[in-house]
């Protein structure tokens, strides 16, 4: 029992192996072109996010220099506020100075009066009172006595009630300095977080900005290598193609299907060739872009492909634009006014080429077709 048991094992090995090796040669193209594609498709996904990533690093990093901004205006600000306290005090440390020297001048001024009056020549006053002629006279001149005492109390009191007035001042202000010094600080320390989170994001900007290069280089390199494919198959498409004679090409062609095309084609077909010809010969001439366009309709009339413009474009590995992502992108903003000038002009019958396929010309490889610009047509 377990030798027939392995014997089973073995010849259901064999087979498989014997249907693997002996698959028709042309599906391997499409397994490598499949395989190639779902690894595009994964590099384009992570380039959605890391530019998404991107797209919301560069709004933070906008934010944080918004605020670093305002932050240096607002330190600036506080500093043009602190020096023009700083020469309110100096001011008023000048005005105090000036009082102090004019209140120790009004003193001495005082003294030097007082020892005049009463110590050098103690006779004035009572010499003064004595000369009064009658007793109005009397009171005349010794209010005059009284009153020159009087102003220089007075005198003193205002000039020590100023300075009083003027170091009250000070202090109100030197203490609005120290509010607005510690303010200054204070935005001296945010400003500093903010330029290190400023600091922070833009090397997270930098760090995802190489990912995504990175991300484009291997996109485009499954892009160049399913282009590559592609090009191999109708390489290979187009050997089997002539070694048929040219009446059995023209069987191909359903006319009525042409005919249908062309009367009864919708503004999305239009757009939809349009943009596949701004992707494959947005760069060629007039002729090669409508070369290009007919390549498309002629595909519609003929039963090997789809019968719609749509069926066409999209059928898999068929337009590399369209398995980049890159059609999808053009159709989505509208192609060009040459490009939809010649796609509207191809579906109005002008069928420039009769052919199937095209791909860039390589004169090294390739042999025969029509040349137009840079493309070969066969």
């Amino acid at each position: 029992m377990k030798l027939r048991t392995r014997n089973f094992t073995a010849i259901m090995l064999i087979l498989c192996m014997t249907v693997f090796f002996c698959l028709p040669a042309y599906i391997y193209p499409y397994r490598l072109m499949a395989d190639t594609q779902d690894d595009l498709d994964a590099v384009n996904k992570e380039l959605e996010e890391l530019k998404n990533k991107q797209s919301e690093l560069d709004s933070q990093f906008s934010d944080l220099n918004n605020k670093v901004t305002s932050s240096g205006e607002k330190i600036a600000s506080l500093e043009e506020q602190i020096n023009s306290k700083q020469s309110d005090i100096d001011s008023v440390n000048a005005d105090i100075s000036d009082m102090e020297i004019e209140i120790s001048h009004q003193y001495d001024t005082m003294k030097l009066r007082i020892r005049y009056m009463y110590e050098n020549d103690s006779n004035t006053i009572l010499a003064t009172l004595l000369s009064a002629q009658s007793l109005s006279d009397l009171l005349t001149k010794t209010e005059y006595v009284r009153q020159i005492s009087d102003y220089d109390h007075k005198k003193m009191q205002e000039l020590n009630d100023l300075i009083v007035t003027l170091r009250d001042t000070k202090e109100q202000l030197q203490s609005e300095l120290d509010e607005l010094v510690a303010l200054k600080d204070d935005a001296a320390k945010e400003a500093a977080t903010l330029s290190s989170l400023l600091e922070q994001c833009q090397t997270q900007i930098d760090t995802n900005s190489q990912s995504i290069s990175d991300a484009e280089a291997l996109a485009l390199e499954y892009e160049q290598k399913i282009q590559q494919e592609m090009l191999e198959r109708q390489r290979r498409e187009m050997e089997a193609l002539n070694s048929q004679n040219s009446s059995d090409n023209a069987s191909h062609i359903d006319q009525n299907v042409l005919d249908e095309v062309l009367k009864n084609h919708s503004e999305q077909d239009v757009a939809m060739l349009a943009a596949i010809i701004e992707c494959e010969a947005g760069n060629q001439s007039y002729e090669g872009k409508c070369a290009v366009g007919s390549v498309v309709v002629n595909r519609v009339a003929d039963p090997r492909f789809a019968n719609s413009i749509s069926g066409v474009i999209y059928a898999p590995y068929q337009f590399s634009p369209v398995a980049s992502g890159r059609f999808a992108i053009v159709l989505a903003r509208g192609a060009n006014a040459e490009c939809t000038k010649a796609a509207v002009d191809v579906l109005n019958g002008y069928i420039n080429i009769n052919a199937l396929y095209f791909h860039v010309y390589n004169s090294a490889v390739d042999k025969g077709g029509t040349i137009i610009g840079d493309h070969v047509f066969y």
